[in-house]
């Protein structure tokens, strides 16, 4: 990874949650360890200013999307930086909790994933301001957070998250995202067939195309010319 002053860089990193009730979850986003770049994230650099004006907790550091939750609390502790991210419920994201939206019905999804542990990774995008290099990456020692975001697979396998406070999925969520993931997959292989056949009829065109024009080619052989009448 190269590291330019002014340049968003991201950083994802693995964590065990802690679920203090009220739809509230602990993190360790950041911790004085090394992570799979081989760089560590220092966590009394961190500025976070300006990120607590608008504390939003995104899902695969998308800005566009509507996010996932609202972080409460920021700070740093020792050698780890911690947050906690509330997640609205869906009577508080819907009038009619029964025909929640599909946004609100992912931000119970993962709520209820981080809750139980089968998510645990988060990532965080930071701009670096003051770094050394080091034999394997770099000591980055100050940092702003620009944004913290929900991710699958995580670079520092060390940061964590206090402990699991919680027990199983509700059922009914977890049939829901597989049933839509389901038919996500059912339309995706009838597109795919769809771009198949589209395929051979223009190969067939082309085809066609390239026999008319070689026609074309060989027609002045074969004109007769008519008298002038």
């Amino acid at each position: 990874m190269k590291l330019e002053k002014g340049q968003l860089n991201k950083k994802d990193v693995s964590i065990i949650t802690e679920d203090l009730g009220n739809r509230c979850v602990q993190f360790t986003i950041s911790k004085e360890v090394e992570d799979r770049d081989g760089d560590i994230l220092r966590a009394s650099g961190v500025d976070f200013t300006n990120y607590m004006k608008n504390p939003v907790f995104l899902s695969f550091h998308n800005s566009r999307e509507f996010p996932l939750g609202k972080v409460t609390k920021f700070w740093v502790e020792g050698n780890s930086v911690k947050a906690i991210v509330y997640f609205p419920t869906l009577e508080e994201l819907s009038t009619n909790p029964e025909q929640a939206s599909e946004k609100a019905k992912l931000v119970d999804f993962t709520y209820h994933c981080y809750k139980t542990g089968m998510l645990n990774a988060v990532s965080v995008g930071f701009i670096p301001l003051e770094w050394t290099e080091s034999e394997t990456g770099f000591d980055i020692l100050k940092w702003e957070l620009l944004e913290f975001s929900a991710v699958a697979v995580p670079a520092n396998q060390d940061a964590i998250a206090e402990a699991v406070k919680s027990f199983g999925l509700d059922k009914s969520v977890i049939k829901e995202y597989f049933t839509t993931e389901k038919g996500l997959d059912e339309k995706l292989s009838d597109v795919e067939k769809e771009l198949a056949e589209v395929k051979q009829t223009v190969a067939r065109l082309t085809k066609k195309l390239e026999e008319t024009e070689k026609n074309l080619v060989e027609l002045p052989d074969n004109v007769v010319e008519l008298p002038n009448v």
